[in-house]
């Protein structure tokens, strides 16, 4: 215990928040994860605060506000909890949920959570023996109620363990299971942002299927894909992505896997472009599986059309899912970043003013039907891109092709490759 106490009162010397520790009233406790973080070594310079205090929560917020900077956000005026956010720095201050600040620490989510540092008297508290749930790396739930209280701690449970590569306590595991039906009463946008965070974890790979099986529970429409198990930082690192590829690609590969149905993507209230980006995400892994990675040209353009930005992601998901191999997947990232690849990043090799200029064409399905016509061409090396006198030929050939093929009944129209 003192050498906890002595490890936070060092870490906490040496942050910086926006107002001097002194302002803040004798009474106020630090808790939380800045309490467990610090203990862990891990504490990052500018990290979030969760400050408790006997009452008064709110107004706090403001006078500091008003002393030292910052907006002030209302949380919860009911239970007097709010929010000040000053540059990198946000500092939520509750009001305690009891007569002490025992009783506030007991009605907490997780032991790990459930740890004080008391700011003026320097002292340690841990009534609900977090210290050594952190000593064992385990997740332990304080108290059943207290996941009903607010059933997105079913969630934040499997994204803690995945941050911290903590097991969870099996008692636990069985009253996650049995609050997750109350994940409806969620808003859908805390439950998403909960779910993103998740994904991003280090060690996500190990909870995403339990999470899965969770989620289904609430929504049936859930199905997730096989292989989520192999979808880990490892798997990122053998693909060669890039330190920020690798977290967005790999979060996105993860959180569509634990979806799964489009459906379920969108009873999340997901923006339409998430939603997009999933569906094809979700699209190009089914047509991968059902034609064995033999797709047409024109899936091929199209795949990449789709899949611009991310690429990457479906190829995180052939590798956990085995149908793809490893050097094949790092060929096709090779060429997705190289952004002169035709076929990674399909282009009309002429603008479509300069053909309506060279050709005399206006403004017409027909002109964007030639230029997916030059696209295509250029994706598989059939056009010389750098001539555009070799190109315009080519153009006018498909225009003839074309208007023969509208003058001749029963005459197919020119492929597109």
């Amino acid at each position: 215990m003192a050498d906890a106490t002595a490890q936070l009162t060092s870490a906490v010397t040496k942050l910086s928040p926006p107002f001097p520790w002194i302002a803040l009233p004798g009474d106020a406790v630090l808790v939380g994860g800045a309490v467990r973080d610090a203990l862990l070594g891990r504490l990052k310079d500018n990290p979030d605060l969760d400050l408790t205090v006997p009452r008064g929560a709110i107004q706090l917020c403001r006078q500091l506000a008003s002393r030292w900077g910052g907006t002030v956000v209302v949380l919860d005026q009911a239970r007097d909890m709010g929010r000040l956010v000053h540059g990198p720095w946000t500092v939520d201050v509750a009001a305690w949920d009891g007569a002490t600040m025992e009783a506030d620490l007991w009605r907490r989510d997780f032991s790990l959570n459930a740890m004080a540092y008391h700011l003026r008297r320097r002292t340690f508290h841990d009534p609900c023996g977090g210290l050594q749930d952190l000593v064992l790396r385990r997740l332990r739930c304080v108290a059943a109620a207290n996941l009903a209280a607010d059933p997105l701690r079913v969630l934040r449970a499997y994204r803690l363990a995945a941050e911290l590569e903590c097991t969870i306590e099996e008692r636990t595991r069985q009253w996650l299971q049995q609050e997750a039906p109350k994940l409806g009463l969620v808003a859908s946008e805390r439950v998403l942002a909960e779910l993103e965070r998740l994904c991003g974890a280090p060690q996500a790979h190990h909870w995403l299927i339990e999470t899965g099986t969770v989620l289904q529970t609430w929504l049936p429409m859930v199905r997730p894909w096989p292989g989520l198990k192999c979808l880990s930082h490892r798997l990122a690192r053998a693909l060669d992505l890039e330190r920020k590829s690798l977290a967005g690609q790999l979060a996105l590969a993860r959180l569509s896997g634990v979806l799964g149905a489009q459906s379920a993507v969108e009873r999340l209230g997901c923006s339409r472009r998430r939603q997009r980006q999933w569906q094809r995400l979700n699209h190009w892994r089914q047509v991968w599986a059902a034609s064995m990675a033999r797709l047409t040209e024109d899936q091929q353009v199209q795949l990449h059309l789709d899949l611009t930005t991310d690429l990457p992601a479906l190829l995180l998901v052939l590798l956990a899912q085995n149908r793809l191999s490893l050097e094949e997947a790092k060929m096709w990232l090779y060429r997705w970043q190289d952004p002169a690849d035709s076929l990674c990043h399909p282009h009309c090799p002429l603008s479509g003013h300069r053909l309506q200029e060279a050709l005399s064409l206006s403004p017409s399905p027909r002109l964007g039907a030639l230029m997916a016509f030059l696209r295509h061409e250029n994706a598989f090396g059939r056009l010389a891109a750098h001539d555009e006198a070799s190109i315009l030929d080519s153009a006018r050939q498909w225009l003839q092709q074309a208007a023969d093929s509208r003058q001749m009944p029963g005459r197919k129209k020119p492929e597109s490759s």
